[in-house]
């Protein structure tokens, strides 16, 4: 019966990092998988919600020199910056999940008998994330001044929730299939097929079987 040690799994893991040598079941990969991506996950999704969740002075808008169109202005220069910064640190917890599974995965495809070099397709795929995730950042960029504009030109009483409506009715158009990044998902959905798969029964030509 294999072990499920989780401390045994996690210094395996940790250990391993710098040495893609022998063979990790699917039991130690896939756990280890968990262990290093929940935390890298939640870490985005709490970064992500914080920094574009708007924040509105309620207190303020209840005063009679309120000023809504510019309180609007900056709610959604936040919120825009919030944006972006979310986006830098996805892309910096892509490169950490992927540094740390590297050659986990490497053990993981000798285990199935193929070449560790086809966990390169992991940096790849997220070189091409990047690649696109910095598309997306110059795009919404370039998306602020219209937006400025559109909010300044808006007739009438504003209240802070019309910013919601704006940034709805404005999302960024779509710019372009990235084939690209079509084709890295593409190669990690194989990879990811495989590493699901059973290891070869007995010692194959990376080590005996874990």
């Amino acid at each position: 019966m294999a072990d499920i040690s989780i401390g045994r799994i996690v210094r395996r893991g940790v250990a391993g990092t710098i040495d893609p040598r022998g063979r990790d079941d699917r039991v130690q990969f896939w756990i280890y998988f968990a262990i290093v991506l929940a935390p890298l996950v939640a870490v985005q999704m709490i970064a992500q919600v914080v920094l574009t969740f708007p924040s509105i002075d309620l207190q303020g808008a209840m005063q009679p020199d309120y000023d809504a169109r510019a309180a609007n202005l900056k709610m959604m220069t936040e919120m825009f910056e919030g944006m972006i910064a979310s986006i830098y640190i996805a892309v910096a917890m892509h490169a950490v999940a992927t540094l740390l599974l590297l050659t986990a995965t490497a053990r993981r495809l000798h285990d199935r008998g193929r070449s560790g070099l086809f966990a390169l397709i992991l940096p790849l795929a997220a070189v091409v994330t990047g690649i696109d995730q910095a598309r997306r950042t110059e795009h919404i960029l370039g998306m602020m001044p219209k937006l400025s504009a559109e909010l300044a030109a808006q007739s009438g009483p504003q209240q802070p929730s019309d910013i919601f409506g704006l940034i709805a009715k404005m999302q960024p158009e779509a710019s372009g299939a990235s084939w690209a990044a079509i084709v890295a998902g593409l190669a990690m959905l194989v990879l990811v097929i495989e590493l699901l798969r059973a290891g070869t029964p007995g010692p194959n030509r990376f080590g005996p079987q874990p």
